[in-house]
């Protein structure tokens, strides 16, 4: 009886022995984990240590940097008047290249719109050569900035009014065509559309005027329009539309669209007055006096090619709501609420096509007038 119950009792105590040795072996593997932990923590510290004393020798060198000195502040108006310098002889370099050879004459032509265009694409703008192309490039560009966060209704809203290559190819080529054939008809000099030899040259600039009328009475208009407090309406069923609706005019955007018409108009008429071609001459000098009714024209071509532009927009250039994100679009979707036209053009499209309807139909009245 007694081996009996000392066997029981020595069956007890074995698994009471074995938990101790199972405790005792998890004790120190925890304890070897905490101190890995303990050691990697401290290898932790020891690297974000070495990376404050880099940082704070770097933070030594920073008031040594050109970056680090303090700006002086400019005035407004000498920002303005700088501008304004920076036009002028951008200008003066123009008129002074055009009264060279047509070597230099294209040469100059070229190295202007390249750095125009590497200007532009810095900031974000569209850019170009020539006197006329020169001045709708930095009157829209300067209107596109034009209070342009209340001008965020449609998803293809670009900060800054950034063009990419498909816009330039159509508001850039017809021009680029006008210019080459005034250019040829003309010997690479500038003429009096009443006394051009040919009256094809009379035609094509012309429709030079007309084409950039267009695009820069159409390009006030929406810059300025969509400021306008007024609603704006459908040109073709004078309903109410959301603001940046294709085809929606306002009066101060056909008041728009004719200033930028008139502002083209002016330069194209003052350039060819400064030409250094017409000034040698006393005739020709005269007989560009006598042409003052291209500012007029420019003013009605601006309109005229408004009109058109949104009429396009309005019928063939698809525009909706988009529900999710509460803009405009000109994307057909499943979330997209229809307001007018039907998908035919894109917003270029319609560009192209009222620019150049607007061209043909100034060159016509040019042929008319002189």
């Amino acid at each position: 009886m007694r081996r009996c119950c000392d066997q029981s009792r020595s069956g007890q105590r074995e698994p009471a022995s074995q938990d101790t040795t199972k405790k005792a072996t998890n004790t120190q593997s925890q304890d070897k984990t905490e101190v890995e932990k303990a050691k990697e923590v401290a290898e932790a510290l020891r690297q974000v240590e070495q990376a404050l004393r880099k940082a704070e020798d770097k933070l030594e060198d920073i008031p040594n940097l050109p970056s680090a000195r303090p700006r002086r502040e400019v005035p407004e108006w000498l920002w303005s008047v700088m501008s304004i310098a920076r036009l002028c002889a951008v200008l003066a370099a123009a008129i002074y290249a055009h009264s060279c050879g047509p070597v230099t004459q294209i040469i100059s032509s070229v190295g202007a719109g390249a750095a125009l265009g590497v200007l532009g694409y810095r900031k974000g703008s569209l850019s170009a050569s020539g006197i006329t192309l020169i001045s709708f490039y930095l009157s829209s560009s300067k209107l596109t900035r034009l209070k342009e966060e209340l001008k965020e209704v449609d998803d293809e809203f670009r900060k800054g009014g950034q063009r990419n290559w498909v816009q330039v190819f159509c508001n850039a080529l017809v021009p680029a065509v006008l210019a080459m054939l005034m250019g040829y008809w003309s010997g690479l000099s500038d003429l009096p559309l009443s006394v051009a030899q040919w009256r094809m040259y009379t035609a094509a600039a012309g429709a030079f005027l007309g084409y950039y009328s267009c695009c820069c009475g159409d390009t006030w208009a929406s810059e300025v329009g969509q400021l306008s407090e007024a609603e704006p309406r459908l040109i073709t069923s004078l309903r109410p539309v959301r603001k940046g609706t294709n085809g929606g005019v306002t009066l101060l955007g056909i008041a728009a669209s004719a200033a930028g018409g008139l502002f083209m108009g002016v330069v194209f008429y003052l350039g060819s007055l400064i030409s250094p071609g017409v000034q040698r001459s006393d005739i020709l000098f005269a007989a560009a006096k006598q042409q003052w009714i291209l500012i007029p024209l420019g003013l009605v071509a601006g309109l005229v090619g408004s009109v058109i532009d949104s009429t396009l927009g309005a019928t063939v250039q698809f525009t909706g709501f988009n529900r999710k994100t509460g803009k405009i679009t000109s994307k057909v979707g499943s979330d997209v609420v229809h307001i007018s036209g039907f998908p035919l053009l894109t917003n270029n499209g319609v560009n192209l096509v009222s620019a150049t309807t607007c061209s043909v139909l100034c060159g016509i009245v040019a042929l008319r007038l002189f």
